[in-house]
């Protein structure tokens, strides 16, 4: 172990604690947001990093696994002065001192991840990647005299989550094979006070997002879409629009979109993420539209200050009509019409999965966890308009 005698000490709270030193086989940190679920796991690598030898750190997406897990696990070995060594080309860390390795790898396409033996592999944001990600993962892991995979997230839904570390299993910190850390989003006690309730979560959401619960959602908008939507596509040649739902504590979302002909669309890329301020909100668009070559981008119109800023830089972005009813069937046909999305955008599909109508009421979503699928339904309300022509308003 690497001696860290001349940092600050690790400060665990108990449930955290009893995760990082747990030695069976798949524990699983299924926390609400900010329970310190990213910090554990990265922990648990940090326990390890005085053996040589090779494991692997793992996110849904690039993005995800560039901006937070990697982030968290470099930032940790900063604050504690441990020498390492960052290979950008081949996205691997090394220790050194120790001879330590650890692999940093997206899971949007797990057949990649086929190859050497892992001592272990950490997980993070596990509900977002789908059952076979993680049978692949586990099957790396297969070295050492304590070879350990864990996953740190927050649920989404009755997934392959619930079934193999609750249903199939103990559902608590008792399991021998699969031990279950459920924590609290308020068990942090590092969040300010009133944090959690300042998200705005309600009913089953807040149990799901702050409860770390795994709740089956009824009800849902779209219950025709399905897992085997979730596919690549060719989209060469396909024209290209951006829908833009923008969030300050919420995520922003923006999606590209491509479409072939008058109806098939594939959502081919996301950009999520929380508390960005406005510049690099204006900048995530203009990245986007240069990048996917969009022809046009469609905005909550209450964003309009937004809008005129960005209409002014000579970008073609509209205010979106936010009739949500009528969005709402666009959508739905959209399903019918073979409407697919690319395995890399897990925010949109855990959207889809969690989209649920008001108790007793098919007139009125939830407004919760929608902010990827507000982003669809301005671009294809927007694509089913006129196109009308664009100036400041």
């Amino acid at each position: 172990m690497v001696a860290l005698t001349s940092a600050p000490p690790i400060l665990l709270f108990p449930r955290q604690m009893r995760f990082v030193k747990d030695r069976r086989p798949y524990p699983a940190y299924i926390g609400g947001i900010g329970s310190g679920k990213s910090f554990a796991g990265a922990c648990k690598v940090l326990a390890r990093i005085g053996n040589k030898e090779l494991g692997m750190i793992a996110a849904p997406t690039y993005p995800m696994l560039r901006d937070a897990t990697r982030r968290t696990m470099i930032e940790i070995f900063e604050l504690y002065g441990l020498g390492y060594e960052l290979h950008k080309t081949e996205n691997v860390i090394t220790i050194p001192r120790t001879g330590h390795e650890i692999l940093c790898r997206s899971l949007d396409n797990p057949d990649t991840l086929r190859g050497p033996n892992l001592a272990y592999a950490w997980v993070d944001e596990g509900g977002l990647i789908d059952r076979e990600g993680w049978r692949v993962v586990k099957g790396r892991v297969r070295d050492g005299d304590n070879p350990q995979a864990w996953i740190t997230t927050t649920p989404k839904g009755r997934n392959y989550l619930w079934e193999e570390w609750e249903r199939d299993a103990t559902g608590n910190e008792l399991d021998p094979t699969h031990p279950l850390y459920r924590v609290k989003t308020t068990e942090n006690y590092h969040l300010p006070e009133g944090w959690a309730e300042g998200l705005g979560y309600t009913e089953e959401f807040y149990d799901q997002e702050i409860g770390g619960e795994f709740v089956a959602f009824e009800g849902l908008v779209y219950p025709g879409f399905n897992r085997t939507a979730v596919r690549r596509v060719d989209t060469e040649g396909w024209r290209t629009t951006l829908g833009i739902d923008i969030g300050a504590r919420n995520p922003t979302a923006i999606l590209t979109l491509r479409i072939s002909g008058t109806s098939r669309i594939h959502i081919e890329r996301e950009r999520y993420q929380r508390n960005l301020d406005s510049d690099e909100i204006t900048d995530a668009i203009t990245d986007t539209m240069r990048e996917s070559g969009a022809q046009f981008a469609y905005c909550d119109p209450s964003a309009k200050a937004y809008i005129n800023s960005w209409q002014k830089r000579g970008l073609k972005v509209k205010p979106a009509n936010n009739d949500v009813m009528r969005g709402i069937q666009i959508v739905k046909a959209a399903i019918a019409d073979g409407l697919t999305v690319d395995p890399s955008c897990v925010n949109t599909i855990a959207e889809f999965e969690s989209y649920r109508w008001s108790d007793g009421d098919k007139d009125q979503p939830v407004k919760q966890n929608d902010h990827a699928l507000d982003s669809l339904r301005y671009a294809l309300v927007g694509e089913a308009a006129p196109k009308a022509v664009f100036g400041v308003f």
